[in-house]
């Protein structure tokens, strides 16, 4: 990868249509960790810039997604419900809410462990029990949303409560870091995966933006995700990123917590979560460092693999490739958020 930004402050409209063409080459599964933040993308690539082909293209992802059937599987717990409710503000139609209400009782439904979080894949031998941090940027946030949407607060509940277990067993409290994962009987497992930070920060700002600020939690919620932004501060690298695990600075440095932080402070200052300046430097730094590793065919660089739970040697050896985790995130920063007039922020 060229170290040449193809970003041009004159023409942001340009790199946002590559990077949303480069994203729609993917081949989408219907569903698997990480398609969520690239349909969320595309969405924000075509309210920035009119471009009608990534609201298309997601509108016919979606309509095969509902004519299939939602939440016939636990497999779904990774399903764009936050993109069926953004679609449904953009078009007005009823299919999208049903849609993300039958999604919602997936979520909903799945066992809690003692600790009160709620266990996504019961289904699965050997996972029943476990959580990953990666789910921080799933249900809670759509469901924080569909609680706006609907005006019940059984959903708002429901996120709050979530997202808050999920964070009680998965950040260091010194530290103010994630761990990637957590199981019932053997406790935090895995690294402090830095693609896991960027999901968890994520996840709390888009939830705290759409419950009220007096909601129940939210309070330590907001204590939360400002001792992940001070942790993840102390160990930004100089070249504006993160190692790949972030307590392993030899560790190869990636991509996708830069454009996260910077997707998730941006987003946080439009929703008031955060005031205007907090994190600048950190936000500055990791965004142009992020822009540095765009190539010519719109494809964020140095983003690692679908990274399983395991020792040290398995974060360290994914391959670098082109993968939604990178391309939704990317396109988030460059469309920036939604102006306080749009859909897309708590009134």
């Amino acid at each position: 990868m060229s170290a040449t930004s193809y970003f041009h402050p004159d023409r942001p409209d340009a790199l946002l249509r590559t990077v949303a063409a480069c994203t729609m080459r993917w081949p989408f599964r219907l569903w698997a960790f990480g398609e969520a933040v690239a349909l969320r993308g595309l969405l924000a690539s075509s309210r920035a810039t009119g471009a009608e082909e990534p609201l298309g293209f997601v509108r016919a992802l979606l309509r095969t997604y509902v004519g299939r059937g939602v939440g016939r599987s636990a497999e779904e717990h990774v399903a764009p419900g936050a993109e069926l409710l953004a679609l449904h503000a953009l078009d007005g139609e009823s299919t999208w809410l049903d849609a993300a209400r039958a999604l919602s009782r997936l979520h909903m439904a799945t066992p809690p462990g003692p600790a009160g979080v709620r266990y996504l894949r019961p289904d699965l031998p050997g996972w029943r029990r476990q959580i990953w941090v990666d789910s921080m940027d799933g249900g809670p946030p759509f469901l924080a949303r569909l609680a706006q949407v609907t005006g019940d607060d059984t959903y708002a509940h429901e996120a709050t409560t979530t997202l808050l277990a999920y964070a009680r067993l998965l950040q260091d409290e010194r530290s103010g870091l994630f761990v990637h994962g957590f199981e019932e009987h053997c406790g935090r497992n895995g690294q402090l995966w830095a693609r896991g930070n960027g999901w968890a920060a994520m996840g709390l700002v888009e939830t705290l933006a759409w419950v009220p600020g007096e909601a129940r939690l939210a309070a330590e919620l907001r204590q939360r995700l400002a001792a992940l932004l001070d942790g993840l501060a102390v160990l930004q690298q100089s070249s504006g990123l993160w190692p790949t695990v972030l307590d392993r600075p030899e560790s190869p440095p990636e991509t996708t917590l830069a454009v996260m932080t910077t997707t998730a402070i941006d987003r946080a200052r439009q929703a008031g979560v955060l005031p205007g300046n907090s994190h600048e430097s950190m936000r500055a730094r990791a965004q142009a460092a992020v822009l540095e590793q765009v190539s010519a065919s719109g494809a964020l660089g140095l983003v690692s693999d679908a990274t399983p739970i395991g020792e040290l040697r398995m974060y360290v050896t994914r391959p670098f490739g082109v993968f939604p985790w990178g391309q939704g995130p990317l396109l988030l920063m460059l469309a920036g958020p939604p102006s306080t007039s749009e859909p897309g922020k708590r009134p």
